[in-house]
């Protein structure tokens, strides 16, 4: 069983907050900039790698239902995934999008498909998918909400 936080902290661009998602005790982004450095180098271009930022907590947090596979406006794709993480140097959403299928199924959350939405041929099987007790996803991002 995977572990999931949510993580409220100040973006490196500008004076905004994001969320910053860790699972199992790494930084989504960092595990991203490990899995996508191979397809960047090959395109030239080894600064998209991980090239992210966590999404502004007023839209994605509760009393939000965007990390329960409810996403709104911008952040919601027509193929059903949700938005985790947009590209860390322009804040202009879709324009470099990451994304996964969020459900939620008796006591779990699971997230699926995992993706870059520019970058579609880049390949993401080797993370395979999350799954996250239903408690554990909850009282996480009820502790962001407290510690905000």
């Amino acid at each position: 069983m995977d572990t999931v936080r949510f993580v409220t902290v100040k973006s490196f661009l500008e004076d905004y907050l994001v969320v910053d998602i860790h699972i199992n005790g790494y930084r989504l982004i960092d595990i991203l900039q490990s899995v996508e450095r191979s397809f960047a180098q090959k395109e030239g271009r080894v600064s998209l790698a991980g090239a992210y930022e966590g999404l502004p907590p007023l839209l994605v947090l509760p009393p939000k239902k965007h990390f329960w596979g409810h996403p709104e406006g911008d952040y919601k794709l027509e193929d059903g995934r949700t938005v985790l993480l947009e590209y860390g140097f322009s804040g202009v959403p879709g324009d470099w999008t990451f994304a996964a299928k969020i459900e939620v199924d008796g006591d779990y959350v699971s997230w699926s498909d995992l993706g870059n939405v520019q970058r579609p041929d880049w390949d993401y099987s080797g993370l395979g998918s999350f799954q996250f007790e239903i408690r554990q996803y909850r009282d996480a991002l009820q502790e962001n909400l407290e510690r905000s």
